[in-house]
């Protein structure tokens, strides 16, 4: 199978949003990056399907007993109950044990030895996820974890999925750990610049105009985190929380 068709491994391709109120995530989404929402029954629960582009890249899941909100990517691997292991041997933690998602693939849930929680997942065939390298408005551009110990938690992804490390020296917030797989950027960690702060993966969500973006957003009931922020040579971000309390960023490529 073609890189351009998937699977593409050790790689993000997958969001889900797990929230107490997932009508108000998907009125709120839905209005600021123009998604489409699908709702799929799945047993006791709706599952609303992210249909943004090409299509779908990630789904809403309303949970009422979750602690907060909170997106969770999810990586391609090429053995869910071997990667799940091999986590655990790592000093990562199981969250929800290796289980089969109907017609779609294998999923389960984990935390590294920091505390960020993340899916390992393998999908059959036409269910691989989204290509992570196209380049759509409303869809994730890129993933960041923001962690308490950047040294450990490279150790960690490094041995997990072969990500190597390009590090970049960003002054007073330390290093900046651009990570890849092969030639391509798969991600980037930090240290969490905020004291005391759990480590946790964000997912940057690609806009044209991040300021009309992010002002959209707080008018839609978001609260603002970081207003829009540039990067040297890259692009400007920033951060939110939704309506529901899940953080988020949003992305605008340099013009």
């Amino acid at each position: 199978m073609s890189a351009s068709q998937g699977p593409w491994l050790n790689r993000f391709v997958w969001h889900d949003l797990m929230t107490k109120d997932g009508p108000a995530a998907a009125k709120f989404y839905s209005e600021l990056l123009g998604w489409t929402i699908v709702e799929r029954p799945m047993g006791p629960f709706i599952y609303r399907m992210i249909m943004a582009g090409p299509g779908p890249i990630g789904g809403i899941v309303e949970e009422k007993e979750i602690p907060h909100a909170h997106w969770m990517p999810y990586i391609s691997v090429a053995d869910v109950d071997a990667a799940a292991s091999k986590g655990a041997s790592l000093g990562g933690s199981t969250c929800v044990p290796p289980s089969d998602i109907p017609q779609t693939g294998r999923f389960a849930v984990v935390g590294d030895p920091q505390g960020a929680y993340f899916s390992l997942y393998k999908g059959l065939p036409g269910s691989e996820g989204f290509d992570p390298d196209l380049p759509v408005v409303g869809r994730v551009c890129w993933n960041e974890l923001l962690t308490t110990d950047d040294a450990q938690a490279l150790q960690y992804y490094s041995a997990m999925f072969g990500w190597t490390d390009q590090p970049k020296d960003i002054g007073p917030m330390g290093t900046y750990h651009c990570v890849m797989v092969g030639e391509t950027q798969a991600g980037g960690l930090m240290k969490n610049p905020m004291p005391g702060a759990p480590a946790f993966w964000v997912a940057y969500f690609l806009v044209e105009d991040l300021a009309a973006s992010t002002a959209k957003a707080a008018s839609l009931g978001a609260q603002i985190c970081m207003p829009p922020t540039p990067i040297p040579e890259v692009g400007q971000f920033s951060y939110l929380t939704d309506p529901t309390g899940a953080l988020f960023a949003l992305f605008q490529t340099l013009k």
